[in-house]
């Protein structure tokens, strides 16, 4: 089993050598949606800016890694705005993006929500691009 360290740590490889597009999704939903995303099809959210920053105060979890990732969704909300999450919350809890589950307790108990924000969180300080945030995860998931 891959510990979300781990997870993390190998996004981040694949994003410093991944620029291609997802060719062989693993889930037709969560292709349709990152697409959607990606292309800019899907309704646009607005920015941070623009709207209320909403994600939860991370002082509210005890658990370090939980607080970390809740404070970096709280700091790159307008990012998460464009990044679809794979624990397929748009389709089961209507979630339009990553955001959404910081705006609730829900990532708090999900892996792969908190990597996600961690790994955006990341490569937004380096400079990198939503869509190549995207990319990234979009191609750890389809391995």
């Amino acid at each position: 089993m891959i510990r979300s360290g781990q997870l993390a740590a190998a996004l981040l490889a694949l994003a410093a050598v991944t620029a291609c597009e997802r060719t062989h999704p693993s889930d037709d939903n969560a292709r349709e949606a990152a697409s959607a995303m990606r292309t800019g099809t899907a309704a646009a959210a607005p920015a941070d800016a623009a709207r209320p920053n909403r994600v939860l105060d991370p002082a509210r979890f005890a658990d370090p890694k939980t607080r970390a990732a809740y404070a970096s969704a709280k700091q790159y909300a307008h990012v998460l705005e464009g990044i679809y999450c794979y624990c397929h919350c748009r389709e089961n809890l209507g979630h339009r993006a990553l955001v959404e589950c910081y705006e609730t307790e829900h990532a708090a108990d999900c892996e792969i929500c908190q990597m996600e924000a961690m790994v955006a969180a990341r490569m937004t300080a380096e400079g990198r691009s939503v869509r190549e945030i995207q990319q990234a995860i979009d191609e750890y998931y389809r391995s």
